[in-house]
């Protein structure tokens, strides 16, 4: 049976942490890739082997980024959320709970945080396609809206059937370190002025205005948008519906249309 828990966004962390962990968590902000920082940190205190980092959307979930711990791990998380996006994210709880974030507009208040066994998913098709294919034992999502009436994220932690279930004290560990991950990525979207914040989509908007008289086409664009605001090749090919290998040919042909060659020099034309 699933288990949800509601914490408030200021609650402060009553969990000893090490330099070290600390140290993982304050990179998370000046990562290009803030999800991958996240999952090192939380390694330093429970065993997590797959993070999706996930933007809810009325029309349907997009994945940012998505990574496995560990050298020689598969990383799963993009075809998987390919599968969850095209036919299963309507029977997620999350989708619900995400959707009552955006609604309420005071859900920056507070991280849900939903724990879901692979025994309690409701479609066989999805407990079949991802859960058994991949040997998923259960699921961690931390639900969370990092500003008012923006919209809602998750960070969604997996683990294989060899590394057991999340036990109780390890979701402790989670539920005591959410706040401050919901603070970090916060800071990591550019959104810690508070109210006046923007959200991702509104970023991306913006770097798509800023672009709009550069000799690209529509797709190279969209990506140097995405590339501006620190999505991810596979978080861009994600939300775009192309093969990572799309982006990266279309991310070369507008730098060199550009005369660019780095991320900075392309966030000074669009940021």
């Amino acid at each position: 049976m699933q288990a949800m828990w509601r914490i408030p966004a200021a609650l402060a962390s009553q969990q000893a942490l090490d330099l070290r962990a600390v140290s993982l968590l304050l990179d998370v902000p000046r990562d290009l890739a803030p999800a991958r920082a996240m999952l090192h940190f939380l390694n330093a205190l429970l065993p997590v082997e797959f993070i999706s980092l996930v933007r809810h959307a009325p029309d349907a979930p997009t994945q940012l980024e998505g990574h496995a711990h560990g050298t020689g791990v598969p990383n799963v998380t993009r075809d998987c959320f390919a599968q969850y996006r095209r036919h299963f994210y309507g029977f997620d709880d999350a989708t619900r709970i995400a959707g009552r974030m955006e609604d309420e507009g005071g859900a920056a208040d507070e991280v849900t945080v939903l724990h879901t066994h692979a025994d309690d998913i409701p479609d066989p098709g999805w407990r079949r396609q991802i859960y058994e294919r991949e040997h998923l034992s259960d699921r961690l999502a931390l639900l969370y809206a990092p500003v008012a009436r923006g919209s809602a994220f998750s960070i969604n932690l997996y683990r294989r059937e060899s590394m057991g279930r999340f036990a109780p004290q390890e979701i402790e560990r989670v539920l005591a370190v959410a706040p401050l991950l919901r603070q970090v990525h916060r800071h990591a979207l550019g959104t810690g002025a508070g109210a006046g914040a923007l959200d991702i989509g509104t970023r991306i908007a913006l770097a798509r205005g800023r672009l709009a008289d550069a000799p690209l086409s529509g797709r190279e664009r969209e990506v140097c948008a995405r590339i501006a605001c620190g999505l991810t090749a596979d978080g861009i090919a994600a939300d775009l519906d192309i093969a990572p290998s799309s982006v990266h040919t279309l991310r070369k042909r507008a730098y060199a249309k550009l005369g660019i060659h780095d991320r900075a020099a392309l966030v000074r034309l669009a940021g």
